[in-house]
């Protein structure tokens, strides 16, 4: 606020009065003549014979010599003297909330050229009259907006930390969010394999090590780069010569997907659907074949199918996020923030919904403008919401603002509803709306830019950063890496389709080949052994056990006969 305050004051110190201009069909009129003398009038006393024939017949003849002003001149004529723009520098209330607008850097560029255009209290602006105050405003710019609102941000995430570690580092979530995390952690470091066993034909399994080749995987690739990057060279306009290339080299590539996911079919035999990506692959090569089908048989290109087609084409990009580490540990990121990610997502939706309510009970009725129009009001929630979600991205949010605060002529306060108006019931002929502006829209939008803006989204930021830490935090672990990774191998001799799960006759038998601590290799070990093994981790006694098998045991033999 003292940044805000200092750079107010010197600004109203010289440009207060300054940003206005004379306009209108009036000075549109003007000879060229005229508007130089507007920049810069002269007495009456030096004026010539047709430079006194223009106010004639007004009451401004032989006016004062005396603080003559551009304003002056400007209203002899009748024309419009009035604001370069809603933002000005006439008092330090308006400077400090013109240098807010400016901290957001949205329209900063227009604040500074008028400033820079300025001659004057009351004198028409000068193209490029004083440079100086460019670089004024880059420096508030760079103090103002780069420093201290990043400072601002700084201090949000830094409290956001303090409080993390004084109430934990998972303070914002669910005690069932938490197991979700730590289960996705543990999954992402151990995951069963799936073990696809070569097949028994000769044929097939040429195929099968044939597509199982890194040498294959990495041609595939560049293939779906090459194919995505040819997609990208389209554009509107287009000779018939490129496109004719363009879809001869798109059918190459369509072949290639396609002799892909034949091979892998003969390879893999129906296992090939037991993965999401095959899935996928073989979804995006059954629409191109149909469109290339289509074409063919009825000689004409089906557009909306084609469209389809080619946006599945290029999410097959997707399938680097397989290939690449990085890429996959990016993914994991943002799926461990998942949790945390959207209860600040709930908060921020609750905040649009309360600014968006009271939007329409402040300013449903405002008269529409050049940015308050069809497509941004509160004449509804819907619209509302929606509109406040572009103001969150900063666009256009401070003209709105002053559209919201300003009141037209004529305009009327707090009009009653009629159905008959523009907005609520558009047809032709609609009354349009003629409500007076409010001035809280500027408290409404500054507490809304600071609360949404800087703080939520800021805290958005904060929640991925926190889930990238999540999912880099290295936890000792209980085990050492080899016994994980050979649990992870035997697990998968007994789940090839690595499912995650096992049937019990099989869990004993994993007990049985894995070493300790894990497993129980090389110790004699059965089914009486596994069930008192697993049940004295419950908290049973290895007597009452004994008692309960035996007795279990009994049972059975009891049943059977």
């Amino acid at each position: 606020m003292l940044l805000y305050l200092i750079f107010s004051i010197i600004a109203v110190n010289y440009l207060k009065g300054a940003l206005y201009l004379c306009s209108g069909d009036v000075f549109n009129a003007l000879s060229p003549e005229q508007e130089a003398f507007l920049v810069a009038p002269t007495a009456w006393d030096s004026l010539s014979e047709i430079q006194r024939s223009w106010f004639a017949n007004t009451t401004c003849e032989g006016f004062p010599t005396d603080s003559l002003t551009s304003q002056y001149v400007c209203g002899c004529w009748q024309a419009d003297w009035g604001p370069v723009m809603a933002e000005n520098f006439d008092n330090v209330a308006t400077a400090m909330l013109t240098f807010f607008e400016i901290s957001t850097t949205e329209g900063w560029a227009d604040v500074m050229m008028a400033a820079i255009d300025s001659n004057g209290i009351g004198m028409q602006p000068i193209r490029d009259n004083n440079m100086i105050w460019s670089y004024f405003f880059v420096a508030f710019i760079m103090i103002g907006s780069f420093f201290v609102v990043n400072l601002f941000v700084g201090v949000i995430i830094d409290n956001f930390n303090r409080t993390k570690a004084a109430l934990g580092g998972d303070y914002m979530l669910t005690p069932e969010q938490k197991k979700w995390i730590e289960a996705q952690k543990a999954a992402s470091r151990v995951g069963p394999v799936r073990i696809l066993k070569p097949p028994r034909h000769p044929v097939r399994r040429a195929f099968f090590f044939f597509v199982k080749r890194q040498r294959f995987e990495w041609f595939i690739m560049i293939c779906i780069i090459t194919n995505t990057l040819l997609m990208a060279t389209q554009y509107f306009g287009e000779s018939s010569l490129q496109i004719d290339i363009v879809n001869f080299l798109n059918e190459i590539f369509a072949a290639v997907f396609t002799l892909e996911a034949v091979m892998k079919l003969m390879a893999y035999g129906w296992e090939y659907f037991e993965d999401q990506w095959n899935q996928f692959d073989f979804f995006v090569v059954l629409g191109t074949l149909l469109s290339i089908i289509v074409e063919l048989f009825t000689g004409a290109s089906v557009r909306s199918l084609a469209m389809l087609v080619r946006v599945f084409r290029v999410t097959r990009i997707l399938r680097l996020v397989k290939a690449s580490r990085s890429i996959r540990q990016i993914m994991l990121t943002l799926y461990i923030a998942l949790p945390g990610l959207s209860n600040i997502t709930s908060i921020l939706f609750l905040m649009l919904f309360i600014y968006a309510t009271m939007g329409v009970q402040l300013f449903a009725k405002v008269a529409l403008g050049d940015n308050i129009d069809s497509h941004a009001n509160f004449q509804d929630f819907g619209k509302g919401f929606l509109f406040l979600l572009r103001a969150a991205t900063g666009e256009a949010w401070n003209y709105c603002m002053h559209d919201l605060a300003s009141s037209a002529a004529g305009c009327v306060d707090d009009p009653p509803y009629d159905p008959t108006m523009c907005g609520f019931n558009d047809f032709d002929g609609c009354t349009p709306l003629n409500g007076c502006g409010n001035p809280v829209s500027y408290a409404f939008f500054c507490s809304f830019t600071l609360l949404v803006t800087y703080v939520m989204l800021n805290l958005t930021i904060a929640v991925i950063l926190e889930g990238f830490s999540l999912s880099h935090e290295d936890e000792e672990p209980l085990f050492e890496p080899v016994l994980l990774e050979e649990f992870q191998y035997k697990w998968s001799d007994i789940d090839p389709k690595a499912t995650g799960f096992v049937k019990v006759d099989k869990l004993l038998l994993l007990v049985n080949i894995l070493k300790p601590p894990l497993g129980r290799f090389g110790m004699p070990f059965d089914m009486v052994h596994f069930f008192i093994y697993t049940c004295t981790s419950r908290g049973l006694s290895t007597a009452t056990l004994s008692l309960l098998w035996s007795a279990t045991y009994h049972l059975i033999l009891l049943v059977l006969d």
